[in-house]
């Protein structure tokens, strides 16, 4: 029985859509009899019975194959796997948190501390890692430019989970709804709720009128909380903590459209699970993922699933929302649109895919092995 080990530690920080595709992930896998599967990682809110191993088990265990879903995942491999039993292991790393385009862009950014340790993880990751998984064609471009011919590269394209999907209910509001990690530093929540003052100082008919839903938790909840109260905007913005996936499919379907405010995003889960509910997307060119070069295809088309405003421009991002938000058939076409596009992101083929690039892997590992013995 083969050994792999999950890993997720970027989880134990905060806690996101990625976090839920690496849980869809190690569900598949531990439910397969052809592996025995440990989590190093805290999904704890998805499910209660998901138990994370110890620190300290990592380098006790042999593993047949490691997949990095984080790069602070990194530092746990050297210390505890690449130099102990597990040296032989086979190691796969799903970016995640789009980590080589964010270096790439960070220009006068790579002078600080955060990103010269990323350089330098990154650079040691190159050495030993068997597959990188990319979650956009800009990652996987890059990716080709970055790794070396011995690291093998699959450009395989985040899904949200079957559970997400459209149902027709008769209390749908034309409201905008906001899923995600409330973290000004890449979420920018901050600025979205900037945004929304905008619309209402200038569309004072709307004073009294719920504009937005926020959906997460994080490190910025409460400053966003008393940040609404200060500019009075209480009946405009509805804050919900984390919420059980149930529940956040409900509020998907009741809602009239996504937004986001976001610096970057790799491959959001959220923007995908919103359009399987039939949401059009408000986003802005800075985190509208390229999912195909040749041709250049964008995960948003505006007027076809969704509107892009500038990003930074609170007057565009106004102008934008009040369009949609008052737009009913305008919301109505990118609905549509929006649910038919989402129908190319198949959940079920996506971790099978997975479970096809593992055993690939490891039949080279065994195969290599073999010829070592001869």
């Amino acid at each position: 029985m083969k050994h792999l080990l999950i890993m997720e530690s970027g989880s134990f920080k905060t806690f996101g859509g990625a976090a839920n595709a690496t849980y869809d992930i190690y569900m598949h896998l531990k439910e397969s009899k052809e592996y025995k599967v440990d989590l190093f990682a805290d999904f704890i809110k998805i499910d209660p019975n998901a138990k994370s191993i110890k620190i300290e088990d990592l380098s006790k265990r042999k593993y047949d194959l490691v997949m990095l879903n984080s790069i602070r995942d990194v530092p746990f491999v050297l210390k505890h796997l690449i130099n102990k039993k597990s040296k032989n292991a086979k190691y796969i790393y799903v970016d995640r948190g789009n980590v080589l385009l964010n270096f790439r862009n960070a220009g006068i950014k790579k002078a600080l501390p955060k990103m010269i340790a990323r350089e330098y993880l990154m650079n040691k990751m190159k050495k030993w890692l068997d597959c990188y998984v990319a979650l956009s064609a800009a990652q996987y471009r890059f990716a080709k430019k970055f790794f070396s011919d011995k690291t093998q590269l699959t450009y395989l394209p985040i899904t949200p989970n079957e559970s997400f999907k459209r149902v027709l209910v008769t209390t749908k509001e034309p409201n905008a709804i906001y899923v995600g990690r409330l973290d000004e530093r890449q979420k920018k929540v901050g600025l979205l709720i900037k945004g929304v003052e905008r619309v209402v100082t200038l569309h004072q008919e709307l004073r009294s009128k719920h504009l937005l839903t926020i959906v997460g938790s994080g490190p910025d909840s409460e400053k966003y909380k008393k940040y609404v109260e200060q500019m009075h905007l209480y009946k405009n913005i509805k804050f919900h903590g984390y919420v059980k996936e149930k529940e956040l499919v409900n509020i998907y379907n009741t809602s009239g459209f996504f937004v986001s405010y976001s610096e970057w995003e790799g491959m959001s889960r959220t923007f995908l699970e919103a359009m399987a509910c039939g949401l059009p997307l408000l986003i802005n060119e800075k985190n509208n993922t390229l999912i195909g070069y040749k041709p250049l295809t964008w995960l948003v088309t505006e007027y076809y699933n969704g509107l892009i405003y500038k990003y930074g421009d609170i007057d565009n991002f106004a102008k934008k929302f009040y369009e949609i938000y008052k737009g009913e058939r305008l919301r109505k076409d990118l609905s549509r649109n929006a649910y038919e596009f989402s129908k190319q992101f198949n959940n079920r083929e996506n971790l099978d895919t997975y479970k096809t690039i593992i055993d690939r892997l490891i039949l080279d590992k065994l195969v290599s092995s073999i010829v070592f013995k001869q």
